[in-house]
């Protein structure tokens, strides 16, 4: 492992202990809908954390096949949060419900929580690529080849981008899961670390 992607790798792993830390004995609201909030947030928790695992063990694979269901987790959630009806939510806590499709609710998504295009900009740089990996496409496929020898040959920058990215989306869902709870100096001190990503 470069040392660059080790840099990047304790960076990560520290955001999340981080983060751990700010949300530990937050009291959130007795919900079914908050309740949804903070189930896909633990999901979304323990998919970085096996991110990062994966990526400290060099298995470069199972962590970039990860990203796509920590991002479509998050989009999920953003989604229940803000456009699900109360039948809808009960049916979502009770394996009822079909999800739409997230690419046709990103523009919804965008103009909710961050009125730019960060999330169709998102799915239309990365999307793609994120699927391929998780369904073991031709960029997973390409990545075991290093010259005629079948081993994993995963470019420094692709990792450490997979790296900045999870922790971004993961600070955008704290910030998202603090201010639903009113905890806004915490949710302002998540937002600074946002802006300076």
């Amino acid at each position: 492992m470069t040392s660059e992607i080790k840099k990047n790798l304790d960076d990560a792993i520290n955001s999340f202990r981080d983060i751990a830390i700010l949300l530990e004995n937050k009291i959130v609201e007795n919900s079914e809908r908050q309740i949804l909030l903070m189930t896909y947030f633990d999901i979304c928790m323990e998919h970085i954390q096996s991110i990062h695992l994966l990526i400290g063990h060099k298995l470069f694979a199972s962590a970039f096949a990860l990203v796509r269901p920590f991002y479509e987790t998050y989009y999920r959630a953003l989604w229940m949060l803000k456009f699900a009806s109360d039948d809808e939510i009960e049916n979502i806590k009770n394996n009822k419900f079909q999800f739409p499709n997230m690419g046709s609710k990103i523009k919804e998504l965008d103009t909710v929580y961050t009125g730019t295009d960060f999330f169709e900009k998102l799915k239309d740089n990365a999307w793609n690529a994120m699927c391929d990996y998780a369904h073991s496409g031709t960029l997973q496929l390409s990545r075991r080849w290093t010259n005629d020898e079948l081993a994993p040959n995963y470019d420094k920058d692709e990792v450490i981008e997979v790296l900045k990215g999870t922790r971004v989306i993961l600070l955008m869902f704290t910030f998202t899961v603090l201010k639903e709870n009113a905890y806004m100096d915490d949710a302002d001190k998540i937002n600074s670390l946002i802006i300076g990503e």
